[in-house]
C-alpha cells in the first residue's frame, strides 16, 4: 500500500500508519477517542449518526499503540495536538510521556458547558489538548497562553458529534508547520482538519474507521474545492 497526500483513507489508522515512512510527517493534529464510550442523548433522532457510540471509544489499546506509531512517522523537532478530556487525562500523559515531552495541558474553552449530574457536578466548560514535541518544536509568530477561547460546533452545522472547530484546528496548523508541510491526523471524523490543511496551505493525510463520516469527510472536501501545495 502506497499513502498518498491530500487524502482520507477509510480504514483502521493502525493499518495505514504502517504505509508511512519514519520521520515523514512534520505536524500531527489529533482527536481520538477519548475512552470515555461517549455518544450524545441530546437529539430528538436517536437513529442520527451523532447518537451512536464512537469507534473504539472503550479501547485504550488503541491509543497506547496509535502514540507510538505517531511518534514514530514524526519527523525530529516536531509537534503533536492531541484532543483528551479530564477524565482520562492521567492515562494520556502516561502514554505521552513513554515517547515525548509533554510542552502544555492546552485548556480549550467552548460556548456552552455540559448537562451531567445536575445536582453533584459543575458543569464542564472545558476540553484538554496536549500539546508535546518529539524534540523541540519551536511554534510560529508570537507566543499564547495555554488558555484558548473557541465556540463549539453545534445545531445545524455539526456533521460529528465530537466536531472540533475549524479555527481552532487551523490555530494549531499555523503554530507548528509552514505552508507545503504535512499534517497527518489519524481520526480525522468529519474532515476538519483536512479543510483546515486546505485552508492553510498544507498537505494532509487522514484515517477514519466509520465509514459514515469518511463519507461525510469526503464530500466536504470535494465541496471546499481547493488544492493544497505539494512539496
Amino acid at each position: 500500500m502506497e499513502i498518498e497526500l491530500n487524502k482520507i483513507y477509510n480504514m483502521d489508522c493502525l493499518i495505514g500508519m504502517k504505509a508511512i515512512k519514519d520521520k515523514s510527517i512534520d505536524l500531527i493534529v489529533t482527536d481520538p477517542p477519548y475512552l470515555i464510550n461517549y455518544k450524545t442523548n441530546h437529539r430528538n433522532n436517536k437513529s442520527d449518526s451523532n447518537c451512536s457510540v464512537i469507534l473504539n471509544d472503550d479501547n485504550p489499546q488503541l491509543i497506547k499503540d496509535y502514540i507510538k506509531e505517531c511518534y514514530r512517522i514524526m519527523k525530529d523537532n516536531t509537534a503533536m495536538y492531541m484532543f483528551c478530556s479530564f477524565d482520562k487525562v492521567d492515562f494520556f500523559k502516561q502514554e505521552l510521556t513513554k515517547y515525548f515531552k509533554v510542552k502544555n495541558m492546552i485548556i480549550w474553552v467552548k460556548n456552552n458547558w455540559t448537562a451531567g449530574d445536575l445536582k453533584a457536578q459543575y458543569g464542564k466548560q472545558y476540553e484538554i489538548i496536549m500539546l508535546v514535541n518529539k524534540g523541540r518544536a519551536l511554534f510560529n509568530g508570537k507566543r499564547l497562553t495555554d488558555i484558548w477561547n473557541f465556540n463549539r460546533v453545534s445545531g445545524k452545522k455539526q456533521l460529528h458529534q465530537n466536531e472540533k472547530p475549524l479555527d481552532l484546528i487551523e490555530q494549531c496548523i499555523n503554530k507548528h508547520s509552514k505552508e507545503g508541510n504535512i499534517v497527518f491526523d489519524g481520526f480525522i471524523g468529519s474532515g476538519t482538519t483536512a479543510i483546515a490543511c486546505i485552508n492553510t496551505h498544507r498537505n494532509y493525510i487522514g484515517f477514519e474507521l466509520d465509514t459514515n463520516y469518511y463519507n461525510i469527510a469526503t464530500k466536504r472536501i470535494e465541496a471546499n474545492g481547493q488544492e493544497t501545495i505539494r512539496t
